[in-house]
């Protein structure tokens, strides 16, 4: 149960007006098409789960929020508008189990919600696991550097993990799915890497023109001939002095309404690794992120107690939440407390309760939300209940891919039960 003010969701059956709203899309003049926005049940199954206290908690001013499902609003009526959500993490998204239901979850509950794919990486490429949802495959030699790891200063974009090449001829395929691997479809790029524009080796793509603009961009924009569901990017090398190419990521556009989720995690992440991204700022630009789901807190609290520091914690918090203002001011936050964990497998990690109240806190301060995971899965020593019914991995402290799809349906039915609210009431909870 969290602690202080706060306008809480309840738990409650959709209205006729919400279900009506959330269950029909327009597609111009065609006949609204039924979606049944409540097909997502939980099988309330597990006792230690906190079934009840699955909603969002809602901080500070509502005006953020009223805007943001405003638009989801417009979407489900008219099926015109786009919104864009951010999803930041560590190993938890870059894993993609998460990440990827929440996008699959909120995109089936309107008909055709969804738009782009938006931001990717292919982690592969850089040597280590990715989503299912991300396939590619590459030509020449290429080498990942990673925000995470504290040895490593390679200079990053967004992202917050680059691979680079040397290789004159090197090339990269992509293809990118949503939850059902159903291939997204995309007719531009956009191709993030070091000052924004090729000062080393040059980028190609087959079947597409890049798009010279007036002021210099933290990307390369490329139009291409038609929608297509398949990137081949190539790197050319056109003189003796062009001897590398660093990747910092890809936004795959198209012109739909709907919805976009781009996830961004690595494995190891902190609130101080994601600050070390010194080209995030200009970057964050392409995104103007209407909502930010925010679930870095595992690796800051992952040392002995007495060496976390919450008020840095909190401090670095601060720093990365200005950025998104700085491109949105109506961009709303919504912190997600850590799973639990224990520290060094030999006990619960004590540390998560005070990344939970700091969360508080800053939703307090930027009139954010908060959903209370780590309350939710049943608090300090819970994860090895998970654990004994397959929910959570053997280090006890990630999840299993059961458990991170039971954590996305949660979060999914939360955020789902506060729009059908707002819906109705038009308005959050006093």
């Amino acid at each position: 149960m969290l602690k202080g003010k706060s306008n809480r969701i309840k738990v409650l059956g959709l209205t006729a007006l919400a279900i009506l709203v959330l269950s029909m899309r327009f597609p111009g003049p065609e006949k609204p098409i039924a979606r049944d926005f409540n097909l997502l049940q939980l099988e309330e199954k597990y006792e230690f789960i906190q079934y009840k206290e699955n909603k969002l908690d809602f901080f500070g001013q509502s005006k953020p929020w009223k805007n943001l499902f405003d638009k989801m609003e417009t979407l489900a009526f008219a099926g015109t508008g786009r919104i864009s959500i951010v999803h930041m993490g560590g190993s938890h998204v870059q894993g993609g189990f998460l990440p990827d239901k929440i996008r699959y979850n909120l995109t089936q509950m309107l008909y055709g919600a969804e738009g782009e794919r938006g931001l990717v990486f292919p982690y592969e490429l850089a040597k280590t696991n990715s989503p299912r949802s991300i396939k590619s495959k590459w030509t020449g030699k290429w080498t990942g550097c990673k925000s995470s790891v504290s040895s490593e200063s390679c200079g990053w974009g967004m992202s917050g993990i680059n691979a680079t090449t040397y290789d004159k001829d090197a090339s990269l395929s992509m293809r990118v799915f949503n939850y059902d691997s159903v291939a997204y479809q995309f007719d531009e790029v956009l191709i993030y890497s070091s000052a924004g524009k090729i000062a080393s080796m040059q980028v190609t793509l087959d079947n597409a023109e890049q798009i010279y603009c007036e002021q210099e961009q933290p990307y390369l924009h490329f139009k291409l001939s038609a929608i297509t569901d398949s990137l081949q990017l190539r790197i050319i090398s056109k003189d003796s002095t062009q001897n590398y190419f660093t990747l910092e990521g890809l936004y795959l556009r198209n012109s739909r309404s709907g919805l976009t989720y781009s996830a961004i995690g690595v494995n190891g992440a902190s609130t101080g690794s994601y600050l070390k991204c010194e080209r995030m700022d200009q970057q964050l630009e392409s995104l103007k992120a209407d909502l930010v789901i925010f679930g870095i807190g595992v690796n800051d609290a992952n040392v002995p107690e007495k060496d976390f520091n919450a008020k840095i914690y909190e401090a670095r918090y601060d720093s990365l939440i200005e950025k998104y203002k700085r491109v949105n001011t109506n961009t709303c936050f919504l912190f997600v407390t850590n799973n639990d964990t224990y520290y060094q497998k030999s006990h619960p990690n004590r540390n998560a309760i005070q990344v939970r109240e700091t969360m508080v806190r800053l939703a307090e301060k930027h009139n954010g939300a908060v959903y209370d995971f780590f309350g939710i899965m049943g608090g300090l020593g819970s994860i090895k209940k998970w654990q004994n019914e397959s929910l959570a991995a053997q280090d006890k402290i990630h999840l299993s891919k059961k458990g991170y799809e039971l954590q996305a349906d949660m979060m999914s039915i939360a955020i789902r039960e506060a729009f059908g609210h707002y819906l109705d009431k038009k308005d959050l909870p006093n």
